[in-house]
């Protein structure tokens, strides 16, 4: 099977969300190691007021992640955030290999560089 890199971005409860983070966050990125896939990378973004209410949510906070997994198991991943009590939207793309590659290169110094820059002003 070939595995191709995905991008995702979940918009969840922000009520749900910023009471239990890690609990959130984590049943989300569960879904996909759940089903086989591999978590490259995951951020939050800030708490956004939605345009108009989604089951009773006016705001909500969006969940990134890039992940890795063979094609015909994104189906089940999809299937379970369906049913996900927290999510209120999502976007799953396909990257292309050379977008992918930049894009995880981006994220892992932006990870690094605030230790980096710690280290350089002591």
């Amino acid at each position: 099977m070939s595995v191709h890199t995905y991008e995702a971005l979940f918009l969840l409860d922000a009520g749900r969300a910023s009471s239990d983070w890690e609990g959130v966050s984590g049943q989300v990125n569960g879904v996909i190691t759940r089903n086989g896939g591999e978590i490259l990378h995951t951020r939050p973004w800030e708490v956004q007021k939605l345009a108009y209410p989604i089951n009773r949510s006016r705001k909500g906070v969006y969940l990134l992640t890039y992940f890795r997994i063979e094609a015909p198991q994104l189906a089940a991943i999809e299937a379970d955030i369906r049913i996900s009590e927290f999510v209120l939207r999502k976007l799953i793309i396909k990257l292309p290999p050379n977008v992918a590659k930049d894009m995880l290169t981006h994220y892992t110094e932006e990870q690094h560089a605030p230790e980096e820059t710690a280290v350089a002003a002591t």
